[in-house]
């Protein structure tokens, strides 16, 4: 007899013991993922409930779902409300199932270094002994953590592989990040950091709108020269700080 499951059903169809799984989150108009996790039960298809109820609480276009808090959760549910708003659907792909939790944010981690080149919005829950070159890890563990200066700044997050697709640290630095115009603007510097660690120090001249993100325009200075080639404090590194852009705490 023919056994048909729904997706809640397949989705649900793991061991109690091993009940994880790693999952990606495609965008069906560009292919291209934004989102890797991990979870058990149905939470690969809570996504989408949730952006469907947030747009329709908030009585908010997909447009503006960002303009009140910028962090990994309202991107991704602005992510999906726009796809849902095209009138398709999100693709979930399965990566892998029947993991124990710790599995599952192995393999999650792992996941998100190779996608890393993407508009992926989340952090592995290991990304501080993620992908990266022998050298780098050396420099990064040897560096020394910085002390907050009173100046305002904004951390941007950037990779080798960024770097070298844009072509420079500056390129790869200054655009495009789905931000708050109006609020960085009051905010003059500009760190760029790659793994971890302070490579620049730019002085933002103008910040402007580039379609639906941000960028500036700046050059390198001298201002908060203390903070180069040291770490970025711990309370930038965590999960709840996954997204590349953040603003001094």
């Amino acid at each position: 007899m023919e056994c048909i499951f729904d997706k809640n059903e397949a989705i649900l169809s793991a061991s109690e013991k091993r009940k994880y799984y790693v999952y990606r989150l495609v965008d069906p108009r560009t292919l291209q993922t934004f989102y890797v996790g991990k979870g058990c039960g149905n939470r690969a298809l809570q996504h989408t409930k949730d952006a469907r109820s947030l747009v329709g609480t908030r009585k908010k276009s997909p447009k503006s779902l960002t303009d009140d808090v910028e962090d990994e959760v309202s991107l991704k549910i602005k992510i999906i409300a726009d796809i849902i708003a095209a009138g398709k659907e999100v693709i979930i792909v399965i990566h892998r199932r029947g993991l124990t939790e710790r599995e599952a944010f192995e393999v999650e981690s792992a996941l998100i270094d190779a996608y890393s080149g993407l508009a992926n919005i989340q952090s592995g829950h290991y990304s501080e002994r993620g992908a990266i070159t022998l050298e780098d890890l050396c420099q990064s563990l040897n560096a020394v953590e910085y002390n907050e200066p009173d100046e305002k700044y904004i951390i941007i997050k950037t990779t080798p592989d960024s770097i070298n697709a844009n072509g420079g640290l500056y390129e790869a630095t200054c655009k495009a990040w789905r931000a708050d115009l109006k609020r960085a603007r009051k905010y003059k510097y500009v760190l760029a950091v790659v793994y971890g660690i302070v490579r620049e120090i730019y002085e933002a001249k103008e910040w402007y709108q580039m379609g639906d993100r941000i960028a500036f325009t700046g050059e390198p200075t001298t201002a908060l020269a203390s903070l180069k080639g040291k770490r970025i404090p711990a309370k930038y590194r965590t999960k709840g700080n996954a997204y590349p852009f953040l603003y001094k705490k």
